[in-house]
């Protein structure tokens, strides 16, 4: 059984918010004696965690939630270390039109959270959130990473027909990012889940070391939370 994670106090210089670094999994999919890094993920109850769906893609097989290296905000993560607790999950919920996913823990508990679901709604621009996730999967380093940001817009986004609210955040966000939660530092909830950086839509594009050069700018997206609540429901 995987072990159980809570969160804990953060100080800061005005007041005490929660550091929940430790709540926050890595997804990866393992097979043939070595595994491959995908992105982020958090739970939202005792047995189920929530991603974004273009971390996963349509497929479970060999898919596993790896435990965060930090136990608290004062830890030191080794980027040495290359093995981790892990349980496997599986798909059970997916809105490929919203890019959220729902897993669950295989034959044991995901986590104990101390936290709830809101959405976009209850932020405004300016908005004070945290943002926790892996910036630097893609280079093989598991290391859990908070950034401290603020809401700069609230948006409309069209994928097929269908309109999604999103928050942009104002920092930079990279691919192991995608799929972490976005917390309200107002109510201590989870208010969205970041799902990337804006590309325009080009024709012939190019990437440098697997990044695209249109997605360099100081923002990202996230989505509201309710839809992850509404596919718990």
């Amino acid at each position: 059984m995987p072990p159980v994670w809570q969160y804990l106090p953060l100080a800061t210089g005005r007041r005490r918010v929660a550091f929940y670094g430790q709540v926050v999994l890595a997804l990866g999919r393992v097979g043939a004696g070595r595994g491959s890094l995908l992105g982020s993920c958090f739970p939202i109850s005792s047995r189920h965690l929530a991603t974004a769906m273009h971390v996963v893609g349509p497929s479970d097989r060999n898919l596993v939630a790896l435990a965060p290296m930090v136990s608290g905000p004062n830890d030191y993560q080794d980027t040495t270390q290359t093995t981790s607790d892990f349980f496997n999950v599986k798909i059970v919920a997916a809105n490929p039109l919203r890019d959220v996913c729902i897993l669950e823990a295989v034959g044991g508990s995901a986590a104990l959270i101390n936290y709830t679901l809101t959405d976009t709604d209850t932020v405004s621009a300016g908005s004070e959130v945290q943002v926790y996730g892996y910036p630097h999967m893609d280079f093989g380093r598991r290391i859990v990473t908070l950034q401290n940001a603020h809401i700069g817009a609230k948006v409309l986004i069209p994928n097929n027909g269908v309109k999604s609210k999103h928050v942009v955040i104002n920092a930079h966000m990279r691919p192991g990012q995608s799929g972490g939660p976005v917390f309200d530092v107002a109510t201590n909830s989870v208010c969205a889940m970041v799902t990337g950086s804006y590309a325009p839509d080009t024709v012939g594009g190019m990437t440098i070391s697997g990044v695209d050069p249109t997605t360099l700018h100081q923002t990202s997206h996230a989505i509201s939370a309710e839809y992850i609540r509404e596919m718990m429901q």
